[in-house]
């Protein structure tokens, strides 16, 4: 692989691993792309780097957008969708969880989850899958996320909460947790959630699942 393209022109770095099942692609202006490949630890001489022109991008989509799109199968008929009628306000959400088996959702207490992790017998044991490059990290992620998903149903975690459960225990914290942890999401085992105060990570329901 060549150095960086430096032109105004965007560039465009592809990463794929067969292994694994995972292809990242990002695409933009060369400062933005290069940025994230060092937050997710892909520089150097990792994957494939090409120029892509301004003009063939404009090209590209101006050629999608003349493509008729067509659908399988024949045209839908709303007359054929049983219709469902409910009274405003009269959905009981709580109810049709518990209907289906979903927990109740409780509020994790941080305290109690460091006091369990604390009380470890072992350490968890880190992930054969060594693609994030810190195995051992993301199986203590791992490890937490599927207390706060299977034990309060909650989905996600904010970054402090995980610095403060486990900060001291990967050797990782503010910019540093989370960069490892946007490579994680860049890898598609976690889901990244934008709003409110900070941003808070959900876990890949199949990512759990190899737990």
């Amino acid at each position: 692989m060549g150095e960086y393209v430096t032109d105004e022109d965007n560039i465009r770095f592809s990463f794929r691993s067969n292994e694994h099942d995972i292809e990242i692609v990002i695409q933009g202006p060369p400062s933005w792309v290069n940025l994230y490949r060092e937050r997710i630890g892909m520089e150097g001489d990792i994957g494939f780097v090409q120029e892509v022109s301004n003009r063939d991008i404009g090209s590209a989509q101006e050629s999608d957008s003349k493509k008729e799109i067509e659908l399988p199968g024949p045209p839908p008929d709303p007359s054929r969708l049983p219709s469902i009628v409910r009274v405003v306000g009269d959905l009981d959400i709580n109810v049709g969880m518990e209907a289906i088996g979903v927990p109740d959702r409780t509020e994790p207490d941080l305290s109690e989850i460091s006091i369990f992790l604390d009380e470890l017998e072992e350490n968890p044991e880190p992930l054969s899958d060594n693609i994030s490059g810190d195995p051992h990290a993301e199986a203590w992620i791992q490890l937490i996320l599927t207390l706060v998903v299977r034990e309060h149903g909650h989905t996600s975690l904010s970054v402090s909460s995980i610095e403060a459960l486990i900060g001291e225990k990967i050797n990782r914290s503010g910019i540093d947790l989370q960069m490892f942890l946007d490579r994680l999401w860049l890898l598609g085992k976690l889901e990244r959630i934008h709003g409110g105060i900070e941003t808070h990570y959900a876990p890949n329901p199949s990512w759990l699942e190899s737990h």
